[in-house]
């Protein structure tokens, strides 16, 4: 017998089932799809389907905790093995989620919720839409229902694109093996003769930020670790930043070393400020010691960089047999709907007052708290202490997935 907790949970996505209009994925029938479920312990997976109605006939039978679709197209998805089921091509998929956050653990889920979309904006607008130049009509966001986002480049281009391919365009959004001397590069700017020998001189630029790609991003970038440099103070900054690790010397960088280059950026008494010749000549020869051009080539491949790089999960968007979730249905630990988007839809969605169903109504619902709960749900505020208490159908769901509450009734 089911506990009455899983019954109503399942009731409840039966009932979604059965009233919702089932998003499909583009060529539906050369598609896979999984499932999981919350009465059996087993995925099933290895199962095609050629009309949205055969589809939505088994979501309403079945009320799956989990609905999945794959990347890729086959001519024949629900053949019991890879082999036999000849992959065609695949959608570019991107994924990011909550564990990709390096605070996670301290934030509560609305705050991971909101963190995660603020990320996700950044990585289509910098990366997806920006330097890789997609164009907006063919790319599909999806709240996942749980703690991220997907998109889905629809591009026929990206279609027959292998894993090593996809793994290069991860590659670059994540700045891995970003070759500092391409982004910096030394450019010969002055020849002094001595006697029979001819002596060329060397400067490391600085790209402009208006430079394409990764070099713009990095000028940017070091043009805003500037001011923010120079806001916090010399002391600040030898506060922080002493103690970091040369890559080469793998000695740690001393408060003299910080300080002195500090100093040579921002010091009036020397005539032109240090860092009024590098914004304006665009190069690192401002330093009079090597090691304070080291100290600050730290800074900017330790702190720079890593500010600028995108988040994406690199498994999914190589994988070019991936299965993904099916927009429309429902997240079997939270309850809300997997729903898609448009980029301008993104910036106002919030999933805990949008992705909740509709079909869901104000019924109070008697459940049992495991603690204190304290969350808005589809703009209401839901209070609970822990023990017996009653809330509305629609939270009912969502906590009882998320294993706040058991059901009662």
């Amino acid at each position: 017998m089911q506990d009455p907790t899983q019954s109503f949970i399942i009731k409840r996505f039966r009932k979604y089932y059965d009233g919702e209009t089932i998003e499909i994925p583009d060529r539906l029938s050369r598609r896979e799809f999984g499932f999981m479920f919350f009465d059996r312990t087993f995925v099933l997976r290895h199962i095609g389907f050629k009309t949205r109605k055969e589809l939505k006939g088994y979501l309403v039978d079945n009320a799956p905790a989990h609905a999945y679709h794959s990347s890729a197209y086959y001519e024949k998805p629900d053949a019991p093995t890879m082999v036999e089921k000849s992959w065609m091509g695949a959608d570019l998929v991107f994924d990011l989620d909550a564990d990709h956050l390096k605070n996670a653990a301290e934030l509560t889920y609305p705050e991971m919720l909101a963190e995660v979309k603020r990320q996700i904006i950044r990585l289509i607008d910098d990366f997806i839409a920006g330097d890789l130049g997609f164009d907006a009509d063919k790319l599909k966001i999806v709240f996942s229902g749980g703690r991220g986002y997907h998109v889905h480049v629809l591009d026929p281009r990206v279609l027959s694109l292998g894993s090593h391919e996809r793994r290069e365009i991860v590659d670059y959004i994540t700045g891995t093996d970003l070759n500092f001397d391409w982004a910096f590069p030394m450019r010969s700017f002055d020849a002094r003769q001595f006697a029979q020998r001819t002596t060329i001189i060397q400067r490391r630029e600085m790209p402009d930020k208006e430079s394409g790609g990764w070099k713009g991003r990095m000028g940017g970038g070091i043009d805003r670790f500037l001011i923010d440099l120079e806001v916090i103070g010399e002391d600040e900054a030898v506060k922080r930043y002493s103690g970091m690790k040369g890559r080469e010397s793998g000695r740690a960088i001393g408060d003299k070393t910080i300080g002195g280059m500090y100093q040579e950026l921002f010091d009036k008494r020397k005539g032109a400020r240090g860092v009024d010749r590098m914004r304006s000549e665009r190069n690192f020869e401002i330093f009079s010691r090597q090691n304070y051009l080291n100290a600050f080539v730290l800074l900017v491949e330790d702190l720079v960089k890593v500010s600028l790089v995108g988040e994406t999960d690199e498994p999914v968007t190589s994988d070019i047999k991936r299965l993904i979730r099916l927009p429309s249905s429902l997240h079997g630990k939270t309850g809300l709907r997997v729903t898609e988007l448009d980029r301008g839809d993104l910036d106002d969605f919030s999933p805990l007052r949008d992705a909740i169903p509709t079909v869901l109504t104000d019924r109070s619902v008697k459940v049992v708290a495991k603690d204190d709960v304290d969350i808005d749900l589809r703009g209401e505020r839901i209070s609970l202490k822990k023990g017996e208490g009653e809330v509305p159908e629609f939270a009912a769901l969502f906590l009882a997935c998320r294993k706040t509450v058991s059901i009662s009734e």
